[in-house]
This record gives structure tokens, C-alpha cells and sequence, in this order.
């Protein structure tokens, strides 16, 4: 056991390859001792060994941990019974990757006793970020995401959810032993444990999407919520917000770029397109969001300051 080392697990496509090499060297920059756990189809494993020779990253083949045809099953057996279940097709490798990392997270926090963290392949470290105080996780929160759907399906599986929060969705989230030992106690008491894990979490995400989504508006579960209102549930101790560029970006960031949305203390930046990156970004679109978002932040991060003092002083 290592508790020094920053463990980091993302599960990707071979598009994100680029991203994931530049977010290598960043996170180079900031943390002496990590390891990164790469999570990738069976048909891209050739090509992500041949690019991402670094000695402190390993790479994993997904259906190792659950092949796609098996999860789509399992979530089939159960969306069949509702009235969406031709609609959520397209978007199942989207609840596919989710498996793939909560399985991932349980089967080495169990293994290893070690901290985890969570990162999204298509997100790239620009700050320093300090994910663990000691054996404890740090709980993030951001004001940009807030979907309802979300916390509903947190309800039925958790059986409660914060009387105050923030979206989790933050493209990360730091998970200790003591965070995954609670966050087992409440999903088996919506599921036992199953033998097979990854068949488990399955079954739970879309028994619980069944059980409360009579309509469909594509995203009905998110991971970063659950193991996010877990973690409140249990520490009861307010969010800290952060906040990255996602939203409205048509390229990459130059250098000279990427220094002003650090020193606006913006801590990542997410290419969910993977058309940007053969794009520069220009420059008066940047200003734009950056006027829009900054803004929004101080207005939310204030009312957040206001709202965790009424809630947990």
C-alpha cells in the first residue's frame, strides 16, 4: 500500500488519446508520485500501448470488467419495461462508461486499499488540486451543472439525499476506502451485492432509473452525483466549489490562453469534441465565455457562500 501515491483511473475512447497524453505532462507538473489506470475498448488496446509509453501508466482492456453486449442485457432486461427503451439506446455506451468506472473503483480500493481518483479522459489539469486532506476525501462541487434527474435517481437508491448541495459533476471525484465502504452500505440496501460486480451497479443504475423516470431526457444517472451525495450524506460538511472550462470551446487553448483562465482560477479545461482539437481557439468567442461564466460564478459562488452557512453553521 502506497496512501502517498495519487492513483488516477479513466476510461476512454482512442479519440481522447492526445488529450490524455497532455494531461500526463500536467499532471507531471503537480504531483511527484501517481499512477494512471487507462480503461479502454478491446479494439483500441494496440494503439493506446503504442502511444502511451509512460512507465507509470497502465492500460486496461473494458471487457475484462464487463463486455458491452452483456451490460446491454442486463440494462435492457430492465428499460423494457418502460416507455423510453428504443429512445435510451443510442445513449447506453454513455451509462456503459459509468460502469466501467465504478467497477474499476471497487475492484482496487478492495484490492489495493488505496485511494482513488476519478478523471475524466477528455479533461485536462491546468492547476494544482489537492484531491485528499490525509486519508480523507475532499468533496467538490460545482455551480455550472445542476440536473434534477440526477438527484431523483440518488433518491431511490440512496433513500434520501442532501438537504443542501451543488452538482458533483465537477469531471472528477477523489474516493478513499472509508468513502466506497459507506457508498457499498447504501447501494446494498437498494441491491445486495452481487458476485459480479459490474453486473451489479447495472442492474442498480437502471432499476433505479426504471423505478423512478417515467420520461427520458437522456441522462438519467450520473456517477459523480451518486458517489458526490454519498459522501454528504455520510460527512455532512458543505462542498468546496471549483470550477473548469467546458462549455462553448471550438478549439484548443493557446498557452497565452489557457494563463488567462488560470489566473481566473479556473482549475481544468474539457474537450468534449474531439473535432476541437484540430481547432485553435479563437480568441473574442474565449472572452465571451469567460465574461459569462466569471460572472455567473461570483453570483453563485456568493449565493453558495450564504446557503452553506444557513445549512450547515
Amino acid at each position: 500500500m502506497d496512501f502517498d501515491k495519487l492513483n488516477i483511473c479513466q476510461v476512454t475512447l482512442s479519440g481522447n488519446i492526445d488529450i490524455i497524453k497532455r494531461n500526463y505532462l500536467n499532471f507531471k507538473q503537480f504531483y511527484n508520485n501517481f499512477q494512471i489506470f487507462i480503461i479502454c475498448p478491446n479494439a483500441d488496446l494496440k494503439k493506446f500501448k503504442e502511444e502511451l509509453k509512460f512507465t507509470n501508466l497502465q492500460i486496461y482492456d473494458e471487457d475484462k470488467i464487463i463486455k458491452f453486449d452483456r451490460f446491454q442485457e442486463i440494462a435492457n432486461s430492465i428499460l423494457k419495461k418502460t416507455n423510453y427503451y428504443e429512445k435510451i439506446q443510442d445513449r447506453l455506451g454513455w451509462y456503459y462508461q459509468q460502469v466501467l468506472k465504478l467497477t474499476f473503483m471497487y475492484n482496487f480500493i478492495k484490492l489495493h486499499n488505496e485511494k482513488l481518483l476519478i478523471w475524466d479522459a477528455d479533461t485536462i489539469i491546468l492547476k494544482k488540486i489537492k484531491f485528499f486532506d490525509n486519508e480523507k476525501s475532499i468533496t467538490y462541487g460545482t455551480t455550472n451543472e445542476f440536473f434534477k434527474a440526477y438527484y431523483a435517481t440518488n433518491k431511490t437508491i440512496l433513500g434520501e439525499i442532501p438537504k443542501y448541495f451543488v452538482s458533483s459533476v465537477c469531471q472528477f471525484s477523489a474516493v478513499t476506502p472509508n468513502d466506497l465502504k459507506n457508498l457499498l452500505s447504501k447501494l446494498s440496501n437498494f441491491e445486495p451485492l452481487k458476485k459480479d460486480t459490474a453486473e451489479w451497479f447495472t442492474s442498480i443504475i437502471f432499476e433505479a432509473i426504471n423505478k423512478t423516470h417515467k420520461e427520458y431526457n437522456g441522462s438519467l444517472f450520473s456517477e459523480y452525483e451518486l458517489i458526490g451525495h454519498a459522501k454528504l450524506l455520510k460527512n455532512r460538511k458543505p462542498q468546496i466549489l471549483i470550477s473548469g472550462i467546458r462549455e462553448g470551446l471550438d478549439g484548443v487553448l493557446s498557452n497565452f490562453q489557457e494563463n488567462i483562465i488560470k489566473m481566473l482560477n479556473y482549475k481544468h479545461v474539457t474537450y468534449e469534441n474531439v473535432n476541437q482539437l484540430d481547432n485553435k481557439q479563437n480568441f473574442i468567442p474565449l472572452i465571451k465565455i469567460l465574461i459569462k461564466k466569471t460572472s455567473n460564478k461570483i453570483y453563485r459562488g456568493l449565493k453558495h457562500f450564504f446557503l452553506k452557512k444557513y445549512n450547515y453553521d
